[in-house]
């Protein structure tokens, strides 16, 4: 495989494959978080393999796809334990942006977007558990889906935050998400109609204007397609952000703390300061998120009435520049503004589709379009519809 874009970690064009399938003739990579029988898992770390052993068998998601006769082909960079939004890694590299130069790819699935997106597969296996298949989706242009939390098994994938965690989908074009998600759901949800839609007002305060025209765009072609559009405040955003960021790093502290403590593993500044800030919640703290999110997925539930979806921007804006990020003060503004975005959809564990929104020659920016508990396909239905 020629990557001339950092996005692959190690290339598999030699794996066995089913040769029938409903995914017969199709390629796909996965990222360097799910497991591939007899090859080691880095999850962005070198020197994590140690820790986690060879596996010895594939990830659920990886197999179900294989079976279903499409060809792994490669193993792709993440950011580091998937724990980080940019997709920059100071260990194995960073993909590069096929559609912003200098422009950071995303993350955490930063590799399996930039694959995608320059044309080396054209369906990837991502994760995403506070927006990592769409944030690097909505900054390389590509369609990503993250499935109603738990619906996909995550056996063999390395977790993060496991009440959080999902396995998702970036591709190339909806029909093809569509196929692939078929297979990893086992068509067995319903296909619910969309009938109206409501655009998030006080998210998008927190963007720029690119990514206000680009989400009014999307709200304009759902109502071509005959969806009801309305916007609305929802005012709880900042307290969602909150509460996952504290539960999420709690969970996260958990898993990894005895690695951490024993081994003593090098890790990135960015990586580091998150566990390290982890590391320092208290019960208190993680006993008000817990209930904070009670209370929130109460509220912010109630508007996935039947037939409903919510339309908030992926990101605040297209792809910042690498550069910049080395400034902390705008890494942490685009990274709150960015999981303010990305929490709503999280913090309820509900299905997401996210669609390339940009005007044609601005630089790509994502919309995500979020539905009920178990109204994955017709999401995926919808984009197929509408994103031909």
């Amino acid at each position: 495989m020629h990557d001339d874009f950092g996005a692959v970690s190690l290339s598999l064009e030699n794996q066995p494959h089913v040769a029938s399938g409903p995914l017969q003739g199709l390629s796909f990579a996965a990222k360097d978080l799910f497991d591939v029988a007899g090859l080691p898992t880095t999850a962005g770390n070198p020197d994590f393999p140690e820790q986690w052993g060879l596996p010895r068998q594939d990830a659920w998601a990886v197999a179900a796809l294989k079976k279903a006769g499409a060809r792994l082909i490669a193993k792709t960079h993440t950011h580091e334990l998937a724990y980080g939004m940019t997709g920059i890694n100071p260990h194995f590299g960073t993909p590069q942006n096929p559609k912003v130069p200098g422009g950071i790819p995303g993350g955490s699935s930063s590799g399996s977007a930039v694959a995608v997106a320059a044309g080396l597969v054209p369906v990837a296996l991502g994760s995403d558990t506070a927006g990592s298949v769409r944030i690097p989706a909505s900054l390389c242009g590509t369609y990503a889906y993250r499935p109603t939390h738990g619906l996909i098994p995550a056996t063999g994938v390395v977790p993060l935050a496991p009440s959080y965690d999902t396995v998702g989908l970036l591709a190339a074009h909806p029909e093809l998400m569509l196929r692939f998600a078929q297979v990893l759901l086992a068509d067995a949800l319903p296909t619910v109609r969309f009938e109206r839609a409501v655009v998030v007002r006080d998210a998008l305060e927190l963007c720029t204007p690119e990514a206000q025209v680009a989400t009014l765009g999307v709200a304009e072609k759902l109502e071509s397609l005959g969806l009801r559009i309305e916007e609305k405040s929802l005012g709880l955003l900042q307290e969602a952000r909150e509460a996952q960021r504290v539960l999420q790093g709690a969970q996260a502290w958990g898993f990894h703390q005895k690695w951490l403590e024993e081994k003593q593993p090098r890790l990135g500044a960015d990586v580091r300061r998150l566990l390290e800030m982890a590391s320092s919640y208290s019960p208190g703290e993680i006993g008000r998120a817990l209930s904070e999110q009670v209370r929130l997925r109460s509220e912010m539930g109630a508007w996935l009435e039947p037939g409903t979806l919510v339309l908030l921007p992926a990101t605040p804006s297209s792809a910042p520049q690498q550069a910049d990020m080395q400034n902390t003060e705008k890494a942490l503004e685009f990274r709150w503004r960015t999981l303010s975005l990305t929490c709503y959809a999280s913090l309820l564990g509900a299905p997401v589709v996210t669609v390339p929104a940009a005007r044609p020659g601005d630089k790509p920016i994502g919309v995500q379009l979020v539905g009920a508990w178990g109204g994955d396909m017709g999401l995926l239905e919808l984009a197929r519809r509408g994103w031909k």
